[in-house]
């Protein structure tokens, strides 16, 4: 049984930098090379001032988290200096599980978490919601250190609008600094990214609840059968726009073209 990671893996991490590096792939995606610019510059940045043992992701298993930790594995092998094809960064992690999660979801995250299969994630779970989380978090063993924290938020999620690249959390959260590297993608853009060849990830084989390994970067299945936007079971459906003639069967999100539709799966309780 395998103990590190592949060296095809190694290749789909460093291989971000390519798109930024690389003058025909940047010519080849330029509108992808200039949001994966936008999101390593982020994380570089950051970084370099809090230090990579500082900092921390927020990873939930969802599509945009699996873009950021794809890229923040990158630059913590380029800040950190390692250059062998079979060693990652340990990514220091923080899981807020919702409520009935689904079970796939939460599978795909040990999947994400694992030194040989995913991003080497020094995993941390609390359950929801995310103040208390984050606080007993930073007020744990494993946590107490923690100044900064990496989360997947885009310019088109709810409260999307209100933040910056940098924003320190409101003063009766824990004194973190909220990292978004991702504020300026749009829905489109993370399935540009996690579907770009240049990503492969070289295996073969994945479990059922793995997806895209064949084309890009791994991802939670269920993003395959028309699920958009995950939260927990009793309220996450699969999207009725993606609904196929056959009403049995659904498209996968990234056939998704309105992004005002994203989360049209969630079920609001008022």
């Amino acid at each position: 049984m395998a103990h590190k990671p592949s060296v095809e893996w190694i290749h789909s991490i460093d291989a971000v930098y390519q798109l930024i590096e690389d003058p025909d792939l940047k010519r080849q995606y330029p509108s992808l090379s200039d949001k994966v610019k936008s999101a390593i510059q982020a994380c570089e940045s950051a970084l370099k001032d809090f230090g990579l043992e500082k900092c921390a992701l927020s990873f939930n298993g969802g599509k945009d988290c699996t873009v950021l930790v794809h890229i923040l594995a990158a630059v913590m092998r380029r800040i950190a200096k390692v250059t062998s094809n079979d060693t990652l960064v340990p990514i220091r992690s923080l899981y807020v599980a919702c409520s009935d999660p689904f079970p796939e979801v939460e599978a795909f995250i040990h999947y994400a978490a694992s030194p040989v299969t995913g991003y080497a994630l020094q995993l941390w779970t609390e359950p929801n919601p995310m103040q208390e989380a984050l606080r007993r978090y930073t007020q744990s063993d494993v946590g107490h250190d923690i100044e900064a924290i990496f989360i997947g938020l885009r310019y088109d999620d709810p409260h999307g609008p209100n933040v910056h690249v940098r924003a320190k959390c409101d003063p009766s959260w824990p004194p973190i600094m909220r990292i978004h590297p991702l504020l300026q993608w749009t829905y489109a853009d993370v399935w540009d990214f996690l579907r770009c060849p240049l990503l492969r990830s070289g295996a073969s084989s994945a479990p059922s609840y793995v997806g895209g390994f064949q084309y890009g970067v791994p991802y939670c299945k269920l993003y395959d059968h028309g699920y958009t936007s995950l939260g927990s079971r009793f309220n996450t459906l699969p999207n009725p726009t993606l609904k196929m003639p056959d009403n049995l069967s659904y498209k996968p999100a990234y056939l998704l073209t309105d992004s005002s539709l994203e989360r049209a799966g969630r079920i609001s309780f008022k």
